[in-house]
This record gives structure tokens, C-alpha cells and sequence, in this order.
């Protein structure tokens, strides 16, 4: 009888909802984990994560709009001695009103919240429709 090896990929990520927000201003309001879009228009989306875990060869974060992924910082392994790093990414997305912004992580169970740190955020560019 042949043998097989499985082989299985967590994929799920956790949402992170421990944010402290600071300098709200504008169309976006912010509840639980999630920043919603008031106003039509285009967003300068950005996310830092500040990370602590020598446990694992991976470490990265993605932010989603609604249910998409749409940007993705991945790192390189860590070990004892370089087991701090920070990603960061950020892009520009045509939103409408409703949408929804989230940072999840599918591999590190450590990070730091320090304000300066760890963030995420958006704002507004231009209200008016693409050409």
C-alpha cells in the first residue's frame, strides 16, 4: 500500500481588534477592529505591525477591504536574536461608502500594540470619480 504525507496550511487569520485610535477625523468611523468608509472616494490605506515571536519561520499581516485581501507584508524566519521586525504596506483603493478596512495576521501569535509601533489607517485622497 503507498504512503502518503499530507500536508496542511493554517490559513485562517485573526482579526485585530486591540487598536487605540487616535486622530479620527473625516469620513471613516472605527468599531471593533474595523474601519468603515462614510464617503465614497479614493483611500490611502497603510499598516505597520510591530511583531515578537521566534516560534515561527513566518511572520506577516494583511489588510483586507471588506472580505478581500488586498495588501500583504510577509517576513523572512526569526530566531532569538532578530525575533523583532516591523512590515509595513500601503496603497490607494477606490472605496464606496460602507466598505470596510481590517489588518489580520495568519502566523504570529505576538506583536506589540504600542502606539508608534503597530497602527492602521486611512484617509481620504479625492472624493470624485475615477476617469
Amino acid at each position: 500500500m503507498p504512503k502518503f504525507t499530507v500536508i496542511v496550511f493554517y490559513t485562517a487569520s485573526i482579526l485585530i481588534t486591540n487598536w487605540v485610535v487616535r486622530n479620527k477625523l473625516g469620513y471613516i468611523h472605527y468599531d471593533r477592529g474595523f474601519i468603515t468608509v462614510v464617503k465614497a472616494g479614493h483611500y490611502f490605506i497603510y499598516s505597520q505591525m510591530y511583531y515578537h515571536d521566534a516560534r515561527t519561520n513566518v511572520m506577516a499581516h494583511h489588510t483586507y477591504i471588506n472580505d478581500e485581501r488586498v495588501l500583504e507584508s510577509v517576513g523572512s524566519a526569526l530566531t532569538d536574536k532578530t525575533k523583532f521586525s516591523t512590515k509595513y504596506h500601503g496603497g490607494m483603493f477606490l472605496l464606496k461608502a460602507n466598505d470596510t478596512i481590517s489588518v489580520r495576521i495568519p502566523y504570529v501569535r505576538h506583536y506589540s500594540m504600542k502606539s508608534g509601533a503597530s497602527f492602521f489607517g486611512a484617509f481620504l485622497l479625492y472624493s470624485g470619480e475615477s476617469n
